[in-house]
């Protein structure tokens, strides 16, 4: 089994991964839900090309954004078939009771270019932007917010621990897989029970070890007194020419997209 690629981090120098975090967070977030309003082929290749001009100064080669689509393929295929001939509308092709009318065929290609659109930002973050910058991100912008200083904290921290967790459990699942696998557990088998029983064998022991971590993360916390003293925030702020800029184009790309 491959590790998805969600929460991992690619640390490499690019134009991207200098940005701020609170910007990027606001930015990529923001995208990925616009996408959901993106209805015409100008949207989409408006939306796209944006999202290509990123990838471009990510230094990141696209496969890496590709891999995140294969491990969403199932609800594409539900989304894509059910879009596809649930659809009512101009048939255009008649296959018994079922029908795939135009109405029905744009939107499947529609829906399904907003899930991925969505999903591709959502990688994009978490691929140039460390787990603990994106942590400490989602805190200061709930400061900014005047929210309570320790629910915001609090709230980053579990961030924080959560994309760092995504990783190591991705990680120990393959090692379980393997380790099920020699001893004669069956994961593509044709049996759906038999399929469901080996699935169990490798879900039941992961959240007995992510249970154990926790509880060892918990204990370690403690054991340093995390929560009973006030924290203090070592970095700066940053706002530059390059966040700006960022931030009018994405500005702009939304803009555009809600008023075409």
């Amino acid at each position: 089994m491959r590790q998805l690629p969600l929460g991992r981090f690619i640390n490499i120098a690019s134009p991207i991964h200098d940005l701020d975090a609170r910007t990027k967070l606001i930015g990529f977030i923001g995208m990925a839900v616009i996408s959901f309003f993106c209805s015409t082929p100008a949207d989409f290749f408006l939306f796209f090309l944006y999202f290509f001009v990123l990838v471009y100064l990510s230094n990141i080669h696209i496969k890496h954004y590709l891999r995140s689509i294969r491990s969403i393929w199932l609800l594409l295929l539900m989304v894509f078939i059910f879009q596809l001939f649930f659809t009512p509308g101009r048939i255009l092709l008649s296959m018994g009771k079922l029908s795939i009318t135009f109405e029905g065929l744009v939107g499947a290609f529609t829906y399904s270019a907003r899930i991925i659109g969505a999903i591709m930002f959502s990688t994009l973050l978490s691929c140039t932007t460390r787990p603990l910058s994106i942590a400490k991100g989602i805190e200061s912008l709930m400061f900014k917010l005047k929210l309570p200083k320790k629910f915001s904290s609090d709230t980053g921290l579990v961030f924080s621990i959560a994309l760092r967790f995504i990783p190591i459990l991705s990680q120990e699942m393959e090692n379980i897989m393997l380790s099920q696998k020699a001893r004669g557990a069956d994961f593509e088998s044709r049996n759906l029970f038999r399929r469901i029983k080996s699935s169990l064998s490798v879900i039941i022991p992961l959240v007995v070890l992510a249970l154990r971590k926790s509880e060892e993360l918990a204990v370690a916390m403690d054991m340093r007194y995390y929560g009973r003293y006030e924290r203090t925030i070592c970095s700066k702020e940053k706002f530059g020419l390059s966040e700006k800029l960022f931030a009018f184009m994405s500005f702009l790309i939304v803009l555009s997209i809600l008023f075409n």
